[in-house]
């Protein structure tokens, strides 16, 4: 539709905001959404680090093998009740 580069999108939306909150208004909500945005950056920060040293110590390779030892123990548990119905499906 239209081309629109991402600061000329920037201003659509501050302009929109301007128009729809007010000038009296907008900087405590730009305020607001300014703190929203660091609480974000500084959660997803410290999800990154976390996970970091989740993998950096071994205890992610430790549940994915425990994950697919499980996996591997109802797989087999449902090849084998399966087995067990065909054999008493031929029985019958």
């Amino acid at each position: 539709m239209f081309e629109f580069g991402a600061l000329s999108e920037i201003l659509i939306i501050l302009i929109a905001a301007l128009i729809l909150i007010g000038p009296k208004e907008l900087p405590r909500v730009l305020y607001q959404c300014g703190r929203w945005l660091q609480k974000i950056r500084h959660f997803s920060q410290q999800l990154g680090q976390g996970l970091d040293e989740y993998v950096d110590e071994g205890i992610f390779d430790e549940y994915v093998e425990t994950q697919n030892k499980k996996h591997l123990k109802t797989s087999s548990k449902i090849k084998t009740s399966k087995k067990k119905t065909a054999r008493k499906e031929k029985d019958e």
